[in-house]
């Protein structure tokens, strides 16, 4: 009774009695404090937070509510069996290319995000009767637009032609006055890449992907971020936070966003207008391999890239669709295909031999030693010219062609509608 009674008195004896009891009650907590510092050191990126900012919660809020926190809201557990980051292994590389997912779901790998053959099925995937978007006279006014399964569709105009608007309509994150949209594929299966797509920027370029994975195909595996990072060029720079992105880096990773759900339709705003020419050229050779396994709708004022990858291509002038159709039958109807033809002998029978083609409405001399030929189409052209310089057995120089790109029809057409309106 005494013993008992001088302990209660004095709180330090009563502490020395529970010492042995709370050490490895300080032990446990001083080793889970230890354990997420140690995590957060190696952790290539964390969620929710920088990570000093988790350093500051672990060492300064009671513990352990701290590193609870950090267990639960900031440590990344997207893998199975290895501590992975946005779907990204920091265990040892392996020899060969990542294996696929268990379960079924999009492709995820970089040549299968080309798409996989989704032409089969008649008429087009995209159709719009009457859409008009009125902004008080500009915007859209009567567009009917078909898209075909499978094709490459350059929309081309000016700035303020409303290209934007006429691909925020189709893609449903804007509504038109009057007119409808009508749709080949389901809205799940269509991705829209904005021109000037935003991210948080403490993000990682993975952590980026893989939200968007998690939120269109959760089933599709870590391999998809990885694959859609690749096609868009930007695996070097997964680990990377997104706030020090180029806007040029920022539009690839908008795409590789949009090909994570693995979609039927794809949608591009200005694609290529931030990039540089290396990076131009990746990104149109990346549209123009899913020609015949995507439908692929992609915006440009720059009319050498459209007519590099697109089969099909519109025009839009002050909210008005003035052609639509095949890139080649444009220039077709709208300019006359020429070329210079350089020559090192027998010009005149050169001349003489292609004035007797059907297909030739001019010959004439540009300079001594050139002739310009004017031909009814560019295919005949392309075909004729090289066979008559043979059959003369004269030494063939150069050929080059005159005036006859997208940029020439598009300045033909806008030209002809404006005079015709006058």
């Amino acid at each position: 009774m005494v013993s008992l009674a001088v302990t209660a008195r004095h709180p330090i004896l009563h502490f020395a009695s529970l010492a042995p009891a709370l050490i490895p009650v300080l032990v446990l907590l001083l080793g889970l404090d230890v354990y997420c510092l140690v995590d957060l050191a190696r952790a290539k990126s964390v969620r929710n937070a920088p990570k000093l900012a988790w350093v500051i919660v672990i060492l300064c809020v009671s513990a352990p509510l701290g590193a609870i926190l950090y267990l639960f809201f900031g440590m990344d557990r997207t893998g199975t069996g290895q501590h992975k980051t946005s779907g990204f292994s920091r265990s040892a590389p392996s020899a060969g290319p990542p294996a696929p997912p268990a379960t079924a779901g999009p492709a995820t790998t970089p040549a299968a995000l080309a798409g996989g053959d989704r032409t089969s099925g008649a008429g087009p995937v995209v159709t719009t009767t009457g859409l008009t978007r009125n902004y008080g006279g500009t915007g859209l006014f009567d567009v009917d637009l078909a898209v075909p399964r499978g094709c490459v569709y350059g929309l081309v105009g000016l700035n303020g032609a409303g290209k934007t608007t006429l691909l925020s309509i189709i893609a449903g994150t804007r509504h038109a006055d009057r007119g409808s949209v009508s749709l080949a594929t389901e809205r799940r299966r269509m991705a829209v890449c904005p021109d000037v797509p935003e991210f948080d920027g403490w993000l990682t370029a993975a952590e980026v992907v893989d939200l968007s994975r998690s939120l269109v195909a959760p089933d599709a595996g870590s391999a998809a971020v990885e694959a859609a990072l690749l096609a868009a060029g930007l695996a070097d720079a997964a680990g990377r936070r997104v706030g020090g992105f180029s806007r040029g880096m920022l539009q690839r990773l908008g795409l590789a966003c949009a090909l994570t759900g693995d979609p039927e339709l794809l949608i591009l705003d200005e694609p290529t207008s931030a990039l540089d020419p290396a990076g131009r050229t990746e990104m149109l050779a990346l549209v123009e391999a899913m020609r015949g396994t995507r439908t692929v709708i992609f915006s440009s004022h720059i009319l050498a890239d459209v007519q590099r990858v697109a089969d099909q291509v519109g025009i839009l002038r002050d909210g008005r669709l003035l052609y639509q159709g095949g890139t080649r039958e444009l220039m077709d109807d709208y300019l006359t295909p020429s070329w210079l033809l350089r020559l090192a002998d027998r010009e005149g029978q050169v001349a003489a031999a292609l004035a007797e083609q059907p297909w030739v409405s001019k010959v004439e001399p540009a300079e001594p030693g050139v002739l310009r030929v004017d031909a009814t189409s560019i295919e005949d052209g392309e075909r004729g010219i090289p066979a008559v310089v043979a059959a003369c057995g004269a030494r063939l120089v150069s050929c080059e062609p005159a005036a006859a790109d997208l940029e020439a029809a598009f300045l033909a057409l806008t030209t002809a509608r404006v005079e015709e309106a006058v």
